[in-house]
């Protein structure tokens, strides 16, 4: 018989504070992430919220420390707190809640389907009252309704937060604009915490220069500073030299832990990559040195050399690769593995990521192999491991000048190399064993002569020779399969461009900007039949009128003749991208030269001017300076207006209007130093301006309107043309 003396109760649950007991370092850069977290729970209209960071750099510790002070705060009746992990187990989710709640000791409990659990868990939680429940390291959406937790949307009391290294799963699980990034620590923040891991051996004179090298190695990664500073811990200063030379090297392989708990976390962000194209383009990222701003075109053009951008057997044009690599940079920032740079269009690896790559990774697989020694300062050509099948090799910023006869590398597909400006020989064997090559990369060095291939490089896809000071070249169109060819800021013999680039007939993109003082012989451009891709930003500009004279007469000599517009006829149908031409008359561009494929272009013709920041910016921006002369509406340049996102026109002659129809697109709109004397709509009678966000009218002594109403001629008065955002000078 029971009695009230001899019946017991479950236990209370323990507060959350109990269950997640820490001593962790408060940082100021946290503190406002914290203090957001917890505003953002406070609010009425707040239902999830979403902490994303690469792996290691301590979301958890931070949740965890948001849940005890809104636990403080009394802001919640419960909170909960289950690790979802890369494979989320509904079942294992439930049970980490029923523990929690007590319903884990129900008999029923362990027997039950997911779905009764989820039921039970729904109904307890409903009673409970204001809920907070927290999802950590969460990979990809969650069926709340699927694990027992009430739909924040419908269950007002209940409030949820995950954290995730994917800023996509904050998306997909409704967080809106309630995301809250982590990033590392400052230097200053990475060594106060490795101070305090790693005791007092730090504060000796003999150890703590070199555990502050240390700690910036460790590039301001809680999870890495420490494990390396446990590892170190009261351990002499040979060990703590030892340790920095390892992770210097992106080798740390005997520092306890960084393989085990470091690098473990990284790799299943890496195994989450969905396809070995993104892998691989991830890892091309590792072969440039620590901090590096890596231009992202320049990725892509490794990418697209290796072929990682479409399928096999399918084509694919430069445009759509490069979207491909855009996706892709994407969902590599998204998924914390790449940060942003701080010039547009590049990004960075952390550093510990980086060595991640390239130590647990590209040395280790038998897909890819990499030697990776930037900034090692080598003057002569490091030893390779022939027997280590490399598949890239970068030796970036080093000063070698002399390369070997040759490198018995047969898997080698990418080689990067760049110097400092000094004479590199380059001997006619060195690509003898190299006949996987499809990428590479000597730039920043003088060439004397550039070896001939002799048919050993029929692989190569993308040649990049860029800032080189380049001698005999003419071999170069030895290279018939090359499709990708970059010499930006490059200079050649006798300010020629070599003619054996005419030979390169599957060509698709030729970077020639940054090349000063280039002149570009007659006849190249017109052989280039598949050419999509045209770059001459600061470059040629030297175009002449079509002509069947191979030869000028100049002061009673000769000189050779100039490119000319009309050699582009013979890729008009595949141009996609014309960047930097710049025509010094309107009478040079050819009335029946159209590109109908051309989507992104910046075209200036007429004299210098003042470089408009909108228009260097522009995807489709054109300058036209008429000097006076006028143009038929069928014109080649006509059909340009009409694609532009910013124009700009001056001198027009006697044109005396312009149509609606090659404007209302715009973005930037500028009419300067004409006697013009209406913009007018079309015969339809209307005129929007959706995109227009800057409208320049100066010097226009004669401009009587700028919007009439097609044939009456009659002032609109109605209708607005333009939106608050327009800006008009």
């Amino acid at each position: 018989m029971f009695t009230r003396d001899n019946v017991s109760y479950p236990a209370p649950p323990p507060p959350f504070s109990a269950c997640f007991p820490s001593d962790a370092e408060a940082f100021r850069s946290r503190d406002s992430i914290r203090d957001g977290m917890l505003e953002a729970l406070k609010r009425d209209d707040v239902k999830v919220l979403g902490l994303y960071g690469m792996g290691g750099v301590g979301k958890t510790t931070l949740v965890q420390e948001v849940a005890k002070r809104a636990e403080a705060e009394n802001l919640f009746d419960e909170i909960l707190m289950a690790v979802a992990s890369q494979d989320p187990s509904i079942g294992k989710i439930q049970d980490q809640f029923a523990s929690k709640l007590g319903l884990s000791r129900v008999e029923e409990w362990k027997n039950d389907t997911d779905i009764v659990r989820a039921g039970r868990l729904h109904e307890k939680l409903d009673k409970t009252g204001k809920v907070l429940v927290i999802l950590d390291d969460l990979w990809k959406h969650l069926d709340l309704q699927a694990v027992g937790i009430p739909c924040p949307d419908k269950h007002k009391c209940c409030k949820i937060v995950i954290t995730t290294r994917e800023k996509d799963v904050c998306d997909q699980m409704d967080c809106k604009n309630n995301t809250f990034p982590v990033m590392v620590l400052s230097e200053e923040e990475g060594w106060h915490l490795l101070k305090k891991m790693a005791g007092d051996c730090v504060t000796s004179a003999k150890v703590e220069p070199i555990a502050i090298e240390v700690a910036k190695e460790c590039g301001g990664l809680p999870l890495a500073i420490v494990v390396v500073a446990r590892a170190l811990k009261d351990k002499s200063p040979t060990r703590w030299k030892d340790a920095l030379r390892q992770l210097r090297a992106s080798a740390p392989t005997n520092i306890e832990g960084v393989q085990t708990d470091v690098y473990s976390r990284l790799q299943l962000s890496y195994d989450y990559l969905d396809g070995e194209e993104i892998k691989h383009f991830f890892l091309l990222f590792s072969l440039f040195p620590e901090d590096d701003e890596i231009s992202i075109e320049q990725q892509m053009w490794y990418g697209m050399g290796l072929g990682l951008f479409h399928q096999a057997g399918l084509g694919g044009t430069i445009q759509e690769a490069r979207e491909k690599a855009d996706s892709f940079v994407d969902i590599l920032k998204s998924a914390c593995l790449l940060l942003d740079g701080d010039e547009e269009g590049t990004v960075r690896v952390h550093d510990v990521v980086r060595d991640f790559c390239i130590s647990s990774i590209a040395s280790k697989g038998q897909q890819h192999v990499f030697l990776v020694k930037p900034g090692w300062e080598f003057t002569e050509w490091p030893e390779i491991d022939c027997s280590a099948d490399y598949t890239a090799i970068s030796l970036v910023n080093n000063n070698i000048k002399q390369f070997p006869c040759g490198l018995d590398c047969p898997k080698l597909k990418c080689l990067v190399f760049d110097g400092s400006s000094q004479e590199v020989n380059i001997a006619n064997s060195f690509f003898d064993a190299m006949k996987e090559l499809k990428v590479l990369d000597v730039s920043w060095v003088r060439i004397p002569l550039f070896p001939p291939s002799q048919g050993l490089l029929g692989k190569l896809r993308t040649l990049c020779l860029r800032h080189c000071s380049l001698g005999e070249m003419e071999m170069i169109g030895d290279l018939k399969g090359l499709e990708v060819l970059s010499l930006n800021n490059s200079e050649f013999k006798d300010d020629k461009l070599p003619k054996g680039i005419s030979l390169l007939t599957g060509l698709r993109l030729l970077d020639l900007s940054d090349c000063s003082d280039l002149m570009i012989p007659y006849g190249i451009l017109s052989n280039l039949s598949r050419l999509e891709e045209l770059h001459l930003d600061d470059s040629f500009d030297k175009w002449e009128k079509e002509s069947e004279e191979e030869f000028y007469i100049e002061n009673g000599g000769r000189r050779e003749r100039y490119a000319s517009l009309s050699e582009l006829k013979s890729s008009s149908h595949s141009l996609t991208t014309l960047m930097g031409i710049h025509v010094k008359d309107a009478s040079l561009f050819p009335k029946d030269l159209f590109f109908p494929e051309l989507t992104t272009f910046r075209i200036q013709i007429g004299d210098d001017s003042d470089d408009d920041e909108n228009y260097s910016r522009s995807k489709a921006g054109l300058m036209v300076d008429f000097k006076g002369s006028s143009i038929a509406k069928d014109h080649g340049i006509c059909s340009l207006m009409k694609r532009c996102d910013y124009l700009q026109l001056s001198q027009m002659g006697n044109m005396k209007r312009i149509l609606y129809d090659f404007i209302r697109d715009l973005k930037m709109f500028v009419v300067e130093e004409s006697d013009i004397e209406e913009i007018i709509i079309s015969e339809e009678g209307e005129a929007v301006f959706p995109q227009l966000k800057c409208l320049e009218l100066q010097c226009l002594p004669k401009l009587a309107s700028f919007c009439n109403v097609g044939k009456s001629r009659e002032p609109m008065q109605s209708q607005s043309l333009f939106t608050d955002k327009v800006c008009t000078k």
